[in-house]
C-alpha cells in the first residue's frame, strides 16, 4: 500500500484497489482531475485496502472485481461493515447475476463495468460518497434475469470455463500447461497473491479441489469432444 499526499478533508477521499499498474494510474488521473476528489492511497490487493482504510480516512474504495471475489469475500464484508463504500469494477466476463449477488450480499452498493466511461466512474464515486447506490443498468438487467430463473438452461454456460472471468480462465489455462504460480505471475504481470486469489476463485467456481483436477477440467473443455 502506497499512501499519497493528503488533501483537505472536505474532498471525496478515494482508495484504489487495482493490481494492474497502468489501469490504476488511469483511474487516479481521472479522479484527481475532479476538483472535489482525492486519491488518498493505492494498493494491489484487498488485504492492503482493508488495512489502509483503518489508518487513512477513506469514503470510497474502487476495486477490480477479480480482487474481491472468492477467498477475499470475507475481507470485502469487513470493509463494507466498517462503513466504507465500495465500487466494484467488473471484468468483461463478470456479467452473471450470481457474481453481482455475491458482492451485494457482502455489502457492496457500487457496481460498474471496468470499461465504463470516465464520467460514469466519477458519477458513481460521488453517489457512493453520498451513501447512494451506483449500480450499472446492464448489471441490474442481468441480475433480474438471473433472479427470475437462475437455473434456466439458456442461462447456464455450455463449458466449465465459461463460468470463469477472462483472467481466471487465463490462470486456469496456464495451470493446465504445468506452470507454477510464480511462473503465471511473471507471464501475466500479476502479483503472486493475485494469482493465488484467481486460482482459489476458479477452483471454487468449478468445484475442484486440486490443481490436477483443474488441469483435467481445462483440457477436457478444450478437447474436440467437449
Amino acid at each position: 500500500m502506497r499512501p499519497l499526499l493528503a488533501r483537505p478533508s472536505s474532498l471525496v477521499r478515494v482508495l484504489l484497489c487495482e493490481d494492474q499498474e497502468v489501469f490504476r494510474l488511469g483511474l487516479r488521473v481521472v479522479l484527481e482531475a475532479e476538483p472535489d476528489m482525492a486519491v488518498v492511497a493505492e494498493t494491489d490487493h484487498l488485504t492492503g485496502a482493508l488495512a489502509a482504510t483503518t489508518q487513512i480516512a477513506t469514503q470510497v474504495v474502487v476495486a477490480r472485481q477479480g480482487l474481491v471475489e472468492g477467498a477475499t469475500l470475507p475481507l470485502l464484508r469487513d470493509l463494507c461493515r466498517q462503513g466504507t463504500s465500495v465500487l466494484v469494477l467488473s471484468e468483461p466476463r463478470d456479467d452473471s447475476g450470481s457474481d453481482l449477488v455475491e458482492v451485494l450480499r457482502a455489502g457492496v452498493r457500487g457496481y460498474l463495468p471496468r470499461r465504463a466511461c470516465a464520467a460514469r466512474l466519477v458519477e458513481a464515486v460521488r453517489a457512493l460518497a453520498r451513501h447512494e447506490p451506483a449500480i450499472d443498468s446492464s448489471a441490474t438487467t442481468q441480475l433480474v434475469r438471473w433472479l427470475a430463473d437462475p437455473a434456466s438452461p439458456s442461462a447456464l454456460p455450455q463449458r466449465a470455463l465459461d463460468r470463469l472471468t477472462d483472467r481466471q480462465r487465463e490462470v486456469a489455462e496456464l495451470v493446465a500447461q504445468g506452470l507454477s504460480n510464480e511462473e503465471i505471475a511473471r507471464r501475466l504481470f500479476l502479483s503472486l497473491a493475485t494469482v493465488k486469489s484467481h486460482l482459489t476463485a476458479s477452483m471454487r467456481r468449478l468445484g475442484v479441489r486440486s490443481r490436477t483436477q483443474l488441469a483435467i477440467l481445462v483440457n477436457r473443455d478444450h478437447s474436440p469432444a467437449a
